[in-house]
Formats: C-alpha cells, sequence, structure tokens
C-alpha cells in the first residue's frame, strides 16, 4: 500500500488540494526532545526553558500502548493486522509517527485544526524518521470535512471528540468516521467518568523533572459541560499555567454507543480498564458490558463497520 496524496477538501469550493506533505518546516529538530529530556534528568526544566507540546507527550500519551492496543483490538475480530490509520484530532502526530515507525507496510493519515501543531509534529515526530516520515500523511482541517481512501482504522484519541457538544454534531462525525472506514473497518475513542469527573480538583502527578497538573475547572451538570486545563509545575518554582486549554462535553458510555449504532457502525464494544490487587488503575483494558463503580474511570469504545 503506498501512502495516499492526502486530498484535502474544501467545503466552499467543492475542489481538493494536494498538500506537499513535507514542504513546511520539515527539518529535523530530534534535538529538541533530547535537550528537553536531558534538562528534565537533571531537574533543569523551567518555564521557560520547556516545550508543552514535549511536556504534553512525556505526561499525556502512551502511543506504544495504543499501536499494540489497536492491533490486538483488530486482529481479534477481523483475523489480520491492519496496516492503515487515520489519527483524528492528532496533535503533533505521536500516535501516527509511532504506527509508521512499528512496520514498514503501515501508513497513517493525521487531521488536525490547528497548523502550528502540525508543523510541530512535521519536525519533531516525522522528520526524524527519516524516509518512513512519508508515510505519514498531515492535514490542517475539520476532521468532518476530510475524505481520502478507506483505512481500516480512525483513532480519536485523548478525548478531543468531545469538542462536539450536540447530538447532531456528534452523530455528523461519526457519520463521516464510518464512511471513511474500509469494510472490515474500526473507530477506536477513549473517555472518561466517574463521580470525581463531575467535581472541580486539581490532580497532581510527578514525573522526571517536571510535575504535571490536570485542572477540573469546571462542571456544569445540566449541560454536561466540563472546563479543564493543563499546567506543568517545575523544580525551581516556576509554573506553565494553562498550556493546554479544553471546553468539552461529558458524553456518557451508552449515549455514545446508542449514537455510533445510529450513525451506521454495526457493532460497538466497551473496553474497560481492570484494578490491580490495592484496586489502583491496572492499565489493562478487557471487553465488559458491566463497569465497577470507580470513582474515576478510563475506558476505550470500538466501532466496528
Amino acid at each position: 500500500m503506498k501512502p495516499w496524496p492526502g486530498n484535502r477538501c474544501d467545503p466552499v469550493r467543492g475542489k481538493l488540494e494536494v498538500p506537499d506533505i513535507m514542504s513546511k518546516a520539515t527539518v529535523p529538530e530530534a534535538d529538541l526532545k533530547l535537550r528537553q529530556a536531558k534538562l528534565a534528568s537533571r531537574s533543569e526544566l523551567t518555564a521557560r526553558n520547556s516545550e508543552r507540546h514535549w511536556l504534553y507527550e512525556q505526561s499525556v500519551q502512551n502511543v506504544e500502548f495504543e499501536v499494540g492496543f489497536i492491533e490486538r483490538v483488530y486482529r481479534k475480530e477481523f483475523g489480520h493486522r491492519p496496516h492503515s490509520l487515520r489519527e483524528d484530532f492528532c496533535g503533533t502526530a505521536l500516535l501516527s509517527a509511532a504506527w509508521v515507525a512499528r512496520r514498514r507496510d503501515n501508513i497513517a493519515l493525521g487531521v488536525d485544526l490547528d497548523g502550528p501543531t502540525l508543523d510541530w509534529g512535521r519536525r519533531n515526530n516525522l522528520a526524524p524518521l527519516g524516509e518512513r516520515g512519508a508515510a505519514v500523511t498531515l492535514i490542517e482541517d475539520d476532521v468532518r470535512n476530510v475524505a481520502g481512501p478507506p483505512v481500516e482504522v480512525t483513532a480519536a484519541t485523548n478525548f478531543s471528540w468531545w469538542g462536539f457538544k450536540t447530538r447532531a454534531e456528534l452523530q455528523a462525525y461519526f457519520q463521516s468516521a464510518c464512511a471513511g472506514l474500509a469494510d472490515e473497518g474500526m473507530l477506536l475513542l477513549d473517555c472518561f467518568g466517574g463521580p470525581e469527573a463531575q467535581v472541580p480538583q486539581i490532580e497532581e502527578r510527578e514525573l522526571e523533572g517536571f510535575t504535571y497538573l490536570w485542572d477540573q475547572d469546571d462542571f456544569n451538570p445540566i449541560t454536561n459541560e466540563i472546563r479543564c486545563m493543563i499546567h506543568f509545575d517545575f523544580p525551581d518554582g516556576s509554573r506553565m499555567k494553562n498550556a493546554f486549554r479544553y471546553d468539552w462535553r461529558l458524553w456518557t458510555l451508552p449515549e455514545t454507543c446508542e449514537i455510533l449504532r445510529a450513525s451506521g457502525f454495526r457493532k460497538t464494544v466497551v473496553y474497560w480498564e481492570g484494578t490491580d490487587g490495592d484496586g489502583d488503575p491496572s492499565g489493562v483494558f478487557r471487553p465488559s458490558t458491566k463497569g465497577d463503580l470507580a470513582p474515576a474511570w478510563v475506558a476505550y469504545i470500538l466501532a466496528f463497520r
């Protein structure tokens, strides 16, 4: 399979634009990540010298796990490994980069509205892959506007699909995602919930060289809208405040699955995270129809075409 040309639909003119995926900001900056890691290992990161996208990748994303999870779940359903991935709301395209680095015949398409973030991903996640970076196409556009050759897997992770706040908006996205899948196609979504998801609070987690803070600033129980931020604290006492902001609707598992089935998917499966011997999240996700009453939980929804 060859990388597709990255067709981008202009919803106004109805034309197809074919972007040069490696034309903008493709000078390798692998040293940036190395420099950040060295500063972190020496506890020398500060709000002034740290890079927010690198901090996010270190504290939020686990793409190695997700690539393996996608392969395992897809093979369980269809009996073979997938090769083509579309990463919606891709940000720095870290998942896409990990996907094409995994196997020589893998290809990926990443779609995001934020051009500067895509450029950061081109420099720091794709260019260091050398010629394998050309197996990833990045498109700056609304995920609902982008059409192209069907893919086997579409992933919408890090809860970004919660930016669609009405049923009509979410169903339009799911319908578009379903139409963009191959006959043996799968959509991967992640979500969180539980009573603590509705409580304004700040959760801190220590990482090497910095502290990650998840700030649930506000929740409206009438609309289920939630406003969150990410901050980073550093050993010198400085803080990168509001490094990332989110204005979402907290969609529930049953209503999401109902909308998915109404959007053309034939089957949905919830993969629930188990607990270890101490009752803490285990990081192991298994298909389930009954979750435990955890104060906070994370789950994956798999929708199959």
